[in-house]
């Protein structure tokens, strides 16, 4: 990347320089406030500590102080991608003294209100300074507009007598913007590092990075991409014809008639179309393609406005203003644009509630479809393959009593005993795919039998205000389920406390239990679990420190 790209092109174009200078520039009236704020409090707090006012007059002064590098803090955040954490502060109370005492011996305060005092005594010169170079790069190139249309100039220590002088000033004023880009730049990053030693307090969050045009970083590629190097080849293009022309016409017409305005204004408007359809896009990234086609007609639109009323000011300035009746017939179509881009909008919204709306009913529908198929697979194990299996180790019971062959009664009674293991292991399964009590008798019966079948010694306490939907209560009963497996299994916990209760419209269910803790939220058990209480519009939240214990939290919706 050429040293160009590098210190002008990339800040540009990723916008840095921009968010620098607004950030050098808000300091000036800012640094003014902070110290006028800082004098006059301190000076009112001291003066009247005396009586006791003063103790009030610190008090908002300290809350001014929070509140004002609070602000600092997120222009910090926002313009120059530098984070900092406000970090732990004292709790101010009811009582006024304490509460003063502890803002006076928090070294945080004293940083913040050090840091207000910089920005006056540091941040206002450098934004002063950046203005001033930028100001007087603008000036130098505008000159020989100014002495076209007001005569002589002054600038600086120059008086500009001759148009001829005045066009000389056009490359000095060119080379000044361009050197203020790093100039600016430059003078964010130290404001961030001032931000960064003085303002942070304890750990910084890791920081913002910098928003590119585009989503491109400085060294992404990307940024320069086809379209973008083609808009910077017909900028410099332009630029270099336009400059020809200009020192044409100082070369051999010098003070006549100063005809390169025209192919001017003729290579800005097609420059300022071309600027507008290649930067849109990276402007307004969140717009989407509707948005962005608004945005270049409007843009498109500005920059014709803007070339009729420049034609104005060259050919008839200060008379009747003609320009005025373009104006309509250009933005009139684009207010057109805008409402039906409105409506579309609202049309796309009302139908993306309606389609939200149809899926979540859906989904109602599918979980209690599979609740309910769920509930008939387990009736129709209870019903029929577990019942014939009970049926016949009652009758391998029977057969066994009455062979007296004794190699016989040895196979007979394996037989009964393998019938009685697949009894229980079936009754183990229907009531892993839905518990029959969990039917029959609801949520706090279900809970009761799975804590008294659980090893760990569970305290229950249920209070779910009757029963609920058959769906409902086997997600909360299964969410119980996997957790004390989970606490079996994983935890090393010897106890387990099981909340469930109603609170209007939201059933609530927490499993505590005195493990090791350490819970991974994203594995695949909580992640499994999870699913299952999303699928009703809940939420789960896993508190898992190491060594004091799991507590899993799931919040269910109930209707009212």
């Amino acid at each position: 990347m050429s040293t160009f790209h590098r210190y002008v092109a990339a800040p540009l174009l990723e916008g840095r320089a921009l968010r620098s200078l607004a950030f050098l520039v808000i300091g000036i009236p800012l640094g003014i406030a902070w110290f006028v704020l800082l004098v006059t409090g301190w000076s009112l707090g001291l003066g009247l500590l005396i009586t006791l006012l003063g103790i009030p007059v610190l008090l908002v002064l300290g809350v001014a102080v929070r509140g004002a590098a609070a602000l600092e803090r997120w222009l910090a955040d926002r313009l120059l991608g530098t984070a900092l954490a406000g970090g732990a502060r004292p709790v101010w109370t009811g009582n006024p003294f304490r509460s003063l005492w502890d803002w006076l011996r928090d070294p945080a305060s004293w940083r913040e209100q050090a840091y207000l005092l910089l920005r006056f005594v540091v941040g206002m010169p450098l934004g002063i300074l950046a203005l001033g170079v930028i100001a007087q790069g603008l000036q130098a190139i505008t000159i020989p507009f100014w002495y076209y249309a007001a005569g002589d100039q002054i600038y600086g220590v120059w008086n500009v007598d001759t148009f001829g002088e005045a066009i000389l000033l056009v490359p000095a004023g060119a080379l000044l913007l361009v050197l203020s880009v790093p100039l600016v730049t430059a003078l964010g990053s130290l404001s961030a590092t001032l931000a960064r030693s003085v303002l942070g307090v304890g750990e910084a969050r890791e920081a913002r990075p910098a928003r590119a045009v585009g989503g491109a970083s400085a060294l992404d590629r990307r940024a320069f991409g086809p379209s973008r190097r083609a808009l910077a080849i017909h900028a410099a293009v332009s630029g270099t014809i336009c400059l020809l022309l200009i020192v044409i016409w100082a070369a051999t017409t010098p003070g006549a008639y100063f005809w390169p305005v025209w192919p001017l204004l003729v290579f800005g408007l097609a420059l300022g179309i071309h600027a507008v359809w290649v930067l849109t896009p990276g402007l307004l990234p969140d717009a989407g393609p509707r948005g962005v086609a608004l945005a270049r007609h409007a843009g498109v639109a500005g920059a014709l406005a803007l070339f009729l009323t420049l034609i104005w000011a060259v050919t008839t300035p200060g008379e009747y203003f003609w320009p005025g009746w373009t104006f309509l017939p250009l933005f009139l179509p684009v207010g057109i644009n805008a409402g039906m881009q409105a409506s579309a909008g609202r049309r796309r919204e009302a139908e993306a509630t309606e389609r939200i709306e149809v899926l979540q009913e859906t989904r109602a529908g599918a979980v209690d479809a599979q609740a309910a198929e769920l509930r008939r697979i387990e009736r129709d194990l209870h019903d029929g393959a577990q019942a014939r299996l009970v049926a016949l180790a009652m009758d391998l019971g029977l057969a066994k009593e009455k062979v007296e062959d004794a190699e016989v009664r040895e196979q007979v009674t394996r037989a009964h005993e393998e019938a009685k293991r697949a009894i229980v292991e079936l009754r183990d399964l229907a009531r892993g795919i839905h518990p029959a009590v969990l039917t029959d008798r609801g949520l706090e019966a279900a809970l009761g039998s799975l804590a008294g079948a659980s090893r760990l010694s569970v305290e229950l306490n249920v209070d779910a205000g009757g029963r609920l939907d058959p769906a409902l209560e086997a997600a909360a009963y299964f969410t119980v389920a996997e957790a004390l497996a989970n606490a079996a299994k994983h935890s090393g916990a010897t106890s387990v406390r099981i909340d469930v209760a109603r609170r209007d419209d939201l059933l609530s269910v927490r499993v505590a239990d005195d493990g090791i803790g350490g819970a991974d939220p994203d594995g695949e058990g909580l992640i499994g679990l999870r699913r299952r209480v999303e699928a009703h519009d809940g939420r789960l939240v896993v508190d898992s420190p190491p060594g004091r214990g799991t507590i899993l939290t799931a919040e269910l919706p109930c209707g009212s």
